[in-house]
């Protein structure tokens, strides 16, 4: 299930705290009243409504903006919390003005990133992305580097919604380094660091598991629980709880994951109706994946009979009647299977409308960016009719310049798909991907194995057979001294073996198999050919992109890139 903000209409009731007592409440120091707007917040929200308002009296006789600001913003979030999203969108475009006006710089920033976060249910992903855009400029012009990279991840998150995951990976991953090599100082101290690297870690974890490299979604979830010693809020805790349930959800591993979600509940408890709702749409699949359909229709008809969704709430719960019209099938009672199953096509529907809007935002997006640098450029040659003359001379010598490139690039293009049909040649004659690629190395260090009892040569043999069965080759520590360490020989008689059997080094003999690997599998498999090159590489066990090409070109002829986009051509 999807949440980005849920709309609730709300009904104007009478204020049961008084004008009277919001001028007591003001009269409190400002940690005090900020203590009863977050204990009532979830519980008693027009008592949290009140002290906000009384934070704001207090501010305004002390002539504070800063705090008048903070107590605008809280009334903000009460609207979020009683779910009338409109009220809230119109407070927040109030805090907006009020820190223009009064020149807050960092509340403006923070403001943009609270309206932005409202657009997807308010408005559309245009005008999210407008929100973002304006606070990526504002921050580069404030040299606020955190607001910065925080609209980027707020992108990210619109990039994972309208499926470009990879985009998404690259930016959190840009964010992570920045903020790992950011230095301490009393606005941004270690605990500051531990939750924003820790959370970074979580995020990458969700995506890859969006992205179904379950792998890398564990390596990070185990990056995440290496901050539970540190001193972290417990609450934090709940990101390792819920990225490893979802981790051990796709490994069909329903204990697990069933354990991991009422860890991650249960050790930050929540007031606030959507968390939730959210619980039990976590619980409720992992008993529809289990088959507990009867549990599963529990949990999940009592979720969404406490929390009751409102009509512009509906467009974000399809996954949740999927949920549940599977549990309401298994255990016999078809008439309320088909009425979730049909809102689950209605709202799906919508919610592919909501991710083709994101879709359609991010190409908007690019596109503005290229007028930009257009329309840079366009002006830049408007300038320069002056030395137009200068320019036709230039000119003249660029297109001949050109000339002979374009003939180069045509013969190189020419000679590039010879050497494609020679590869894919090969490739149809050869009865193993081993055969495709198989260098031969002149200078060999080890060319006798005399010295190599028979018996050792076979027991090399026969594990450097299962290690390319089990494609131990694709890790980044596959090396000599791994590779002898896993047979259980020594590094001597490995390169000996390798250099006599094979007729080539072992880090020929390696980057054969991967090269073959990537060759086949290139060929073979859709999704891994839409890859980025950096990705393949890193698949490949390659530290870079630079590397995997380097060979990739020096066994083939061909780069990468021309490889893959002629075999999309004929596949």
């Amino acid at each position: 299930m999807r949440y980005y903000f849920l709309l609730f209409i709300w009904f104007f009731s009478v204020v049961t705290v008084s004008a009277q007592s919001e001028k007591e409440l003001a009269s409190l120091s400002f940690d005090a009243i900020r203590d009863t707007i977050n204990v009532y917040r979830y519980t008693e929200s027009e008592k949290s409504l009140a002290a906000s308002k009384a934070y704001i009296l207090k501010a305004q006789e002390e002539g504070d903006k800063e705090n008048e600001w903070l107590g605008m913003e809280s009334i903000a979030y009460h609207f979020i919390i009683k779910r009338d999203y409109k009220s809230a969108n119109e407070q927040a475009l109030k805090t907006l003005a009020f820190a223009r006006t009064h020149n807050l710089k960092k509340l403006e920033l923070r403001a943009l990133v609270f309206l932005g976060d409202l657009q997807m249910i308010v408005s559309s992903a245009n005008e999210q992305m407008a929100y973002y855009n304006e606070l990526l400029e504002l921050a580069e012009a404030y040299g606020n580097d955190e607001y910065w990279e925080g609209a980027l991840n707020k992108i990210a998150v619109l990039m994972d919604m309208s499926g470009d995951s990879n985009k998404a990976i690259a930016i959190r991953k840009r964010t992570l380094a920045y903020y790992k090599a950011k230095s301490l100082d009393s606005s941004f101290t270690q605990k500051d660091k531990n939750y924003i690297v820790m959370y970074s870690y979580s995020s990458l974890g969700t995506t890859y598991i969006k992205a179904k490299k379950l792998d890398s979604a564990k390596l990070f979830a185990e990056k995440v629980k290496g901050f539970l010693n540190k001193e972290i809020d417990s609450c934090n805790a709940r990101l390792l709880y819920l990225l490893e349930a979802e981790i051990a959800l796709e490994e069909k591993k329903f204990k697990t994951a069933r354990n991991k979600y009422q860890k991650g509940y249960n050790i930050c408890p929540s007031a606030y109706d959507i968390v939730a709702l959210n619980k039990a749409y976590n619980l409720g699949k992992v008993e529809v994946g289990a088959k507990n359909y009867e549990e599963a229709k529990r949990i999940l008809q009592q979720g969404l009979d406490d929390y009751q969704v409102t009509a512009a709430e509906e467009g974000f719960m399809n996954d949740y009647y999927e949920q549940l019209a599977e549990a309401y099938k298994h255990t016999g009672d078809f008439e309320r299977a088909s009425y979730y199953y049909e809102k689950y096509l209605t709202t799906q529907d919508e919610y592919t409308k909501l991710k083709d809007s994101a879709k359609e935002a991010l190409l908007a997006d690019e596109r503005e960016q290229f007028k930009k640098e257009f329309d840079a450029l366009k002006a830049e040659k408007e300038q320069s009719q002056n030395y137009l003359n200068y320019v036709f001379l230039g000119a003249s010598i660029v297109i001949l310049v050109l000339l002979f490139f374009l003939l180069k690039f045509y013969r190189t293009k020419r000679q590039n798909e010879a050497k494609f049909e020679a590869l894919l040649t090969k490739i149809e004659a050869a009865q193993s991907p081993e055969e495709i690629i198989d260098t031969k190395d002149e200078d060999l260090e080890e060319k006798e194995t005399t010295d190599v009892p028979q018996e050792i040569k076979q027991q090399i043999l026969d594990g450097l057979k299962k290690l390319e069965l089990k494609e131990y080759f694709l890790q980044q520590d596959c090396n000599s001294y791994n590779v002898a360490k896993k047979i259980g020989t020594n590094t001597t008689y490995l390169s000996k073996v390798i250099n006599s059997h094979f007729g080539k080094n072992f880090n020929t003999y390696i980057n054969d198999l991967r090269i073959n690997y990537a060759i086949v599998r290139i060929k073979n498999d859709v999704l891994f050919r839409s890859y980025s090159i950096q990705s393949i590489a890193e698949e490949l066990g390659y530290k870079s992109a630079d590397s995997f090409t380097k060979y990739f070109k020096k066994d083939t002829g061909l780069n990468p890139s021309f490889y893959i986009k002629n075999i999309k051509n004929i596949a």
